[in-house]
């Protein structure tokens, strides 16, 4: 910082000096100076223990091994004279968490700026498996079991560039570059004259995604307009294709994996190179002080013309002579809105939105299977969505807002079980008050009513040599039929000045039609409820608590039978046997905190946090006896639990100014039974499985320093 600091008429500094006389306004410069300069320099070195690595804790936090690591954080920020920034900031470096950011502008003429960031995430399972080759797209079975860690990596690199080419007109640049790398949890069918078995087949990943945006804005106290340019290139490295040279032979029960018999599945594909781009033109015009309408046109092109696997390794169809899918889809986006203060106690708002996503993609005979032809299958699909709101000041300090939603879809080349159109009108209606100087409250009601086109098939009850019973039973959830009201209420109180309190309530119940026999979806039902409470109990401490709890509850209806069954009763393969299942997911969390100084030097600061996870699972189904197709014991599952409890204290004492140090201490407890991962075995022998009850230590001493 300049020694030779030159006392500025700012504001800050014509008040100070009218508040102290002149002979100790020169006193108070440098603590004027420091409160209205932006310039910060600081940078500080953190060492923590990692007292066990646990795959539940390491997930998202890029640590892997126990001991000790070290990282650095870093924060700069410089401004001239002559309006020149400088501004630098590091988090986590050294780790695999590590962001870091730097840009330098010139003030109302030119800004450039550059940011870097890894974000890993862990499996939170272990495995241990004979599979080889993990990583890349060719998979082996060998002879010895090894723990490996399955983990995918992105490291992200982004430029910027804003010029100010007059005192209207901006023009702005950003690319984004992205890598990402690693392997992710997968299987396939393993039987190689049929689908028995399951394999351990985990996905390489191996990417690359360049992302380029510019833009062109001109903009007055009148009138805005932007136009804009949006590319993304996507690249797999990884290849076109996962190879599964193992698969079970044969057998029923538990078969095992052989290598060198591939399975049928082999090769998987993976996903394919693709690129879009979109232009995009946008405005808004100021009619008044009240009025104001925005409309936003884009159009986009999406092409995916990667290389198909030669035919020598994928049996196509004799006479397919394409050699890439040749994708294109074409969307088009209009939206356009408007905004007015009719009266100083009314206000307007409408918008519409209108895409239409048009596959152009050729469809072509590829395969067959079981002497019918498999095509790919073009879907396009055209959205508009309207809404309108009025907002109207009652007497007493009464709000109401009524409010009115349209949705519509129409679909184009769909399997002809869907429908080719579905319409969804919502009606709400909101009101909210102040119900004293300390007491804030609203309530909102709504009602959904969708519906749609005649379906495209009709439920099969008589066997045919092309159909089956109980095909065309059962309703796409997206596509069903469905009544929804939800009631949301918020009250924000504070009954005296050091405490707040905030509290929500939200329930949506969803009735759904059934095609017939009321099999599909039923009923849906959610619940939530969040209570957050703080006090301060004087300038140097202060506290917070809060609950929250939520539920999610399904409710669905279908048919066990085998393939081609008449639902006669006369044998085992004819016989059809009612379920049902109640799913439920719920959540509570509880949590407080405190932050607080002890002295002038010495701070403290705690958190706990409380939350568990269940799904139930209650199924039932009618009894058909000794010709039930629906095995002894089946669908009685346990329900799933996941708990965690994680208690954050430190401390933090001032050496000087301008150094400090930090002692943090985390304690982390995670629990889960999940039936789905407690004794997991694959065909060829591949073992995933969690730690029911994992704990963490973590100890850190971070040492900081202002300069």
């Amino acid at each position: 910082m300049d020694n030779n600091r030159i006392f500025k008429r700012t504001v800050l500094a014509l008040a100070v000096s009218m508040a102290f006389p002149v002979s100790s306004a020169l006193a108070q410069e440098d603590e004027v100076a420091e409160l209205i300069s932006p310039n910060v320099a600081e940078a500080s070195i953190r060492l923590q223990h990692l007292n066990e690595v646990n795959p539940l804790y390491r997930q998202y936090y890029g640590i892997n091994d126990e001991g000790i690591h070290g990282s650095a954080d870093l924060k700069v920020i410089r401004r001239s004279d002559e309006g020149r920034w400088l501004r630098i900031e590091g988090r986590d470096l050294g780790l695999r968490t590590q962001e870091f950011g730097a840009s330098i502008e010139q003030q109302g003429d030119w800004k450039l700026g550059i940011d870097y960031n890894q974000i890993p995430r862990y499996a939170p399972f272990e495995v241990s498996t004979r599979v080889t080759g993990i990583g890349h797209d060719s998979l082996n079975l060998g002879t010895r079991f090894d723990d490996k860690d399955l983990k995918t990596e992105r490291t992200a690199t982004s430029l910027t560039a804003t010029k100010f080419i007059s005192k209207n007109l901006q023009a702005n640049v950003t690319f984004k570059n992205e890598d990402k790398k690693g392997e992710r949890l997968f299987g396939s069918n393993g039987n190689v004259g049929g689908y028995l078995g399951q394999l351990f087949a985990p996905e390489p990943i191996d990417s690359n995604h360049k992302q380029i945006e510019a833009s062109l804005d001109y903009a007055t106290e009148k009138f805005y307009v932007s136009g804009s340019y949006y590319a993304s290139f996507y690249e797999n490295k990884a290849g076109k294709g996962l190879f599964v040279n193992y698969g079970t032979t044969g057998g029923t029960g538990n078969p095992v994996a052989v290598q060198g018999t591939p399975t049928a599945m082999s090769p998987l594909s993976l996903a394919p190179d693709n690129q879009m781009h979109q232009i995009a033109l946008a405005g808004g015009y100021n009619f008044s002080r009240d009025t104001r309408a925005n409309l936003k046109v884009s159009k986009s092109f999406a092409t995916q013309d990667d290389s198909f696997l030669p035919s020598t390794v994928v049996p196509y169809l004799p006479g397919m002579t394409r050699s890439d899918l040749g994708g294109k889809v074409d969307t088009t986006n209009v939206f356009g809105s408007i905004t007015s203060r009719v009266t100083d106690k009314l206000n307007l708002l409408a918008s519409w939105a209108y895409e239409d996503r048009d596959d152009r993609t050729p469809q072509l005979d590829y395969a067959s299977y079981n002497g019918r032809i498999l095509q790919n299958n073009p879907e396009s699909q055209t959205t508009q969505r309207g809404k309108f709101e009025a907002s109207y000041r009652l007497p007493k300090g009464y709000n109401l807002t009524a409010g009115y939603d349209y949705d519509f879809r129409k679909y184009e080349g769909m399997d002809e079980l869907y429908r080719d159109e579905m319409t969804e009108n919502t009606y709400r209606i909101d009101l909210r008050k102040s119900l004293s100087d300390t007491l804030n409250g609203s309530v909102t009601l709504a009602h959904s009513e969708r519906d749609g086109s005649s379906w495209g098939t009709t439920p099969v009850l008589v066997k045919t040599a092309t159909t089956a019973v109980g095909e065309h039973w059962t309703a796409p959830a997206q596509f069903s039929d469905r009544e929804r009201d939800k009631l949301k209420l918020m009250l924000d109180w504070m009954p005296v000045e050091p405490l707040s309190v905030q509290f929500a309530y939200e329930y949506a119940m969803d009735d759904y039609k059934t095609r017939i026999f009321d099999i599909g979806l039923n009923e849906g039902r959610s619940e939530l409820f969040s209570l957050d409470a703080s006090y301060r109990f004087n300038d140097r401490w202060k506290a917070n608590l809060w609950y929250s709890h939520s539920s999610n509850d399904i409710e669905q209806k279908s048919l066990n039978s085998t393939y081609g069954s008449k639902c006669d009763g006369t044998t085992l393969p004819y016989t059809c046997v009612p379920w049902g299942a109640d799913l439920k997911l719920s959540s509570n969390g509880v949590g407080a905190g405190f932050d607080g100084q002890i002295s002038s030097k010495f701070s403290v600061g705690g958190q706990y946090l409380y939350s568990r996870d269940v799904s139930e699972y209650d199924i039932s189904y009618a009894d058909a006896g000794a010709l039930s197709s629906i095995r002894q014991g089946a669908g009685i599952l346990p329900d799933t639990e996941y708990t965690l409890n994680t208690l954050r204290l430190f401390a933090r004492y001032a050496l000087t100014k301008a150094t400090a140090i930090r002692l943090d201490y985390v304690w982390d407890r995670r629990e889960m039974d999940d039936y789905t991962w407690s004794s997991w075995s694959y065909s060829d022998g591949t073992k995933v499985f969690v730690d029911p009850n994992q704990i963490t230590r973590v100890i850190a001493v971070t040492v900081s320093h202002a300069f």
